[in-house]
Order: C-alpha cells, then structure tokens, then sequence
C-alpha cells in the first residue's frame, strides 16, 4: 500500500513542479531530520566515493524525499535499489545492492567495483522512481610485479638459431631469443631474479660471463643486456668422393650414385662424382644402374664415415661379362675386271666391303647368323655357299670368309638399224619399213624414230630382233625434205642409227 502511494503521490508532485531538481541532484553532506510528507523522489544524499578497484566506494546513502528534499519517514518497507549506470571499465558491481530505507535512508555499507575506469555512475530505483549518481572513478591498484627485458647483441658470426634466456633457473621461465634480439618476461615479483643465456655455441664468448642478476621493483621494468662474440663456426660438413672403374667387354656408359636418401647423379662406368657438404657421420653410398652382365666387387652399397672438412673415397670396382660375339667378313677376289666391292649383311644389317677386305659386325646375339655378299657381277663366282651360316659365341669373334674369282666380260656389239629406203610421197600418210640386228642379241631394246618435221619422237621397246614398219602423216605444209632417223639402243647402252629420206610433193609428176 506504501509503494502504491508513494508512486502517486510523486506523478502529482513532479505536476506542482516543486524545487524537485535541486532536491534529486543533490551533492551529500548528510541526511536531514526524517519528514512525514509525501514521497516525492529519492536523492543520493551520500554519493559514492572515488577509490581504487575492489574497495568500497561508501558508505553510500540513498533516501526517501519529499517536495523538500527531506527524508520521509514511513517507508521503511519499500525496497531501494542501486545498479551501475554509466559503465566506462565493464566493471561488475558487488556487494549488497538492494536495502530497506530506515527513517527514509537507505544506506549500502559494502558496494565495490573490480576494474578501473573514470565517469561511473549509480543509478537508484524505488517504487518507479529513480535517481543517478554523481560521476566518481575507480582507480587501478598499485602494481605488485615488475618486468624484466632482456637484449642480446651479436655483432658477428651470429649463431642462425640464436639463444636461449631463463629467468630464475630451473622451474624459472625460459624464452628464445635472436642473435640480436629483445625478449620480456612480465608479471615478476619485487627483489632480485637470476638471468641466464643458454644455448650458446663453443664458438661464442658471453662478455661478462652467461648469468646475471636483477633486481626488479613493482611497477618498473629492468634490463638486462648479454653481448656475444662469436668465431667463425669450424666446419661440421666433409666429403665423399665417389670413383667408378669398369673392366670388361660390353661396358654401360654409365651408373648413378645417391648418398643415404638424397637425390642420385650420373657417374661415368669409370669416373669420378664428388658430394659435397655431408654431414659428419656414417652415411650410405648405393650405385644403381649396374647391367645384369657386370658385377660390383663387394656390393653396391657402402657405409663409409665422414669427417668434417675431410674427404672420404669411395671405389666401385665393377667387372663386365661379354653377352654378344662378333663376326668377321673377309673377302678374297680374283682374276680379272674385278668390281670396286661389295655389300655384306648380316641379318638385316648391311656394311660395304672391299673387293679384297674385312669388315667386323659387333654385338651379335649368341647363336647362328646368315651371312650373305652383294651384288655378284656376272663375270665374277662365289666359291662356296653365299649366304652362309656362321655360328656366334659370347665374347668371341667368327671368321666368315668369301672367295670370289672374276673373268673378262664379252666384247659388247651394239645393233645394225636399216632405216629403210628414200621415198617420195604426194603430202598424206608414209609407211617408214624399218629393221635392226644385234650379233649379241642384249635384249630387250629401246628404239625412237624422229620424223624430221618437228614432232614429238616417237618411242618404244622391243625383246626380237628384226623388220619393223611405222607411220607418219606430213601435211600440205610440211612439203620437201625431210630426214627420218632410226636409233635402237640395247640393255648395255650401245646403239646405231640410220636415216631415210622422205621427198613430200603437193603433186607428183
């Protein structure tokens, strides 16, 4: 029933406009005597304080007011409640925010907020009315730890990997740092801290030894600097030197070699490949590549230490079987018009030989092989089987021999041609009766007949000897005289010719 009166008792007194304003703003400075007027608003009569966080920012008191600005008694059972209002830090407010007024004040003994910030409010609320609160702020505490900075410098040679820094030794914390570099380590207590480098290489010197201590105070931070010199760093690599000697027929050309799993390189069936930058240590050598018809003395893989800044070699010594045999082709020739050489195949492979020579077919299969010589000249005779059968063994080299003699070829006649007698003819067709003899009879025979008027020659072949007839039309404008030659050539070029006489007339006598 108190709160319902309350709410509108204060819609009529905000009506009358009494001096509510000064009365709801008001600044603190303590309650007043208690009033049995009507509630009108609520003022903050002690406003909260300005504190570091997590300590009480009251007492703060809330009260009960009438059109005065004075407490009212008799609202003890109303509920005053105090939230944040303006919330600049995200703070959480705790403590008791909600009480009962007492002779018309509320009073929060224990309100506090957790983070820092400038411009929080309070805002009150009672039956319907509210009330904000002065602005105050909350200040961050002092701190409790310092931090500590830690700079290294290393002017050269500097190690790729850099270091290590560790605050307060074992259980401490401990970071990486560059050669030249800066690490912080925060949140350290007040008093001294043990700083040390770590991870530094036998070619290094800290300046003033790899330890230090520090002293830390709450709210600072302090330094601590290592200057490093460093050597050049002596070598941790060496190197393999591969070498590769090969005996033997039927050679590969070469192998590859790879060192532990790393990628492989050619290498000459004898010859030399270095690796270098190898990592001191054991480390496996493999040469593959190697035929079926070679052998590895000792295997193909090796397991050889490296020395830094040495060299290691390595030898595969490799042995080569013969899979494939040879044959040699000889040829004795002769007599007399001997020919300039010949052809030899083996098969399907062909080589030009002397007339008297030898020439080697190398990387024959094992086993038999035709041997045949070309072309024979017609005065010349094999003596024996052409082509022969030669048989081919590994690593061996079979003579295949071929005896040829040679005779003068027969005298050469080249043909007789009659090219038939003169004739006179009134301008139209002639019958040309024509014949040849060969004492050789070197069939067959080409043979052409020029009509002497300009056209084409006319052309043709022939296996028999004897009479021929041809034809051939000379118009009115070819009249006079004109020379028919007949040439026959045998199958060795030699040929004769002969001409007849051909009169054309426009009329005859």
């Amino acid at each position: 029933m108190m709160m319902k009166t309350i709410c509108v008792l204060a819609l009529g007194a905000l009506a009358v406009g009494c001096h509510l304003d000064k009365l709801l703003g008001g600044s603190g400075g303590g309650s007043p005597p208690p009033s049995h007027g009507t509630p009108v608003g609520l003022a903050f009569t002690e406003q909260p304080r300005t504190v570091q966080a997590g300590q009480p920012i009251g007492p703060v008191r809330v009260s009960v007011v009438d059109s005065a600005g004075h407490p009212v008694a008799g609202v003890d059972t109303t509920t005053v409640f105090v939230t944040l209002g303006s919330n600049p830090g995200s703070a959480t407010l705790q403590g008791d925010t909600s009480t009962h007024p007492v002779n018309g004040v509320a009073t929060f003994t224990n309100l506090s907020l957790d983070n820092a910030g400038k411009g929080y409010t309070l805002e009150a609320r009672a039956g319907g009315l509210t009330q904000p609160s002065d602005s105050f702020d909350i200040m961050a505490p002092p701190p409790t730890t310092g931090a500590l900075t830690v700079t290294t410098n290393t002017p050269a040679n500097p190690p790729a990997a850099g270091y290590t820094v560790t605050v307060n030794g074992t259980g401490g914390t401990t970071k990486g740092i560059g050669p030249s570099g800066t690490v912080t380590f925060p949140g350290l207590g007040p008093g001294n801290h043990s700083v040390t480098l770590g991870d530094v290489p036998t070619n290094c010197t800290v300046t003033g030894g790899n330890a230090q201590t520090v002293l830390i105070a709450a709210g600072d931070t302090a330094a601590a600097t290592f200057t490093i010199a460093c050597t050049p760093p002596p070598p941790t690599t060496g190197t393999i030197a591969v070498t590769t000697v090969t005996t033997g027929p039927e050679q590969p050309s070469g192998y590859s070699v790879a060192v532990d799993a790393g990628a492989s390189r050619p290498i000459a069936a004898s010859g030399n490949v270095p690796f270098t930058d190898v990592p001191a240590g054991d480390h496996t050598v493999t040469l593959s590549g190697v035929p079926g018809n070679c052998t590895v003395s000792g295997g193909n893989t090796r397991t050889v230490p490296v020395t830094a800044n040495q060299t290691t070699p390595v030898t595969f010594t490799i042995a080569c079987a013969a899979t494939t045999g040879s044959i040699a082709v000889t040829t004795t020739t002769g007599g007399s018009n001997l020919p300039s050489g010949y052809t030899v195949t083996v098969d399907g492979r062909t080589q030009s030989v002397a007339a008297s020579g030898t020439v080697t077919f190398d990387g024959l299969n094992v086993g038999n092989h035709s041997v045949g010589l070309s072309p024979i000249p017609s005065n010349c005779s094999v003596s024996g089987a052409n082509p022969q059968t030669v048989a081919v063994t590994a690593g061996n080299t079979t003579p295949a021999s071929f005896s040829i003699s040679c005779t003068a070829p027969p005298q050469d006649h080249p043909p007789v041609v009659n090219a038939g007698g003169n004739q006179t003819i009134l301008f139209g067709s002639v019958t040309v009766n024509w014949s040849f003899t060969d004492p050789d009879n070197d069939a067959p025979w080409s043979y052409s007949i020029d009509w002497g008027d300009g056209s084409s020659l006319q052309t043709g072949t022939t296996s028999t000897q004897g009479p021929r007839s041809a034809t051939h039309s000379y118009g009115l404008n070819l009249v006079g005289v004109h020379n028919v030659r007949v040439t026959v050539t045998d199958n060795h070029g030699l040929s004769d010719s002969d001409t007849a006489v051909i009169t054309v007339v426009a009329s005859l006598p």
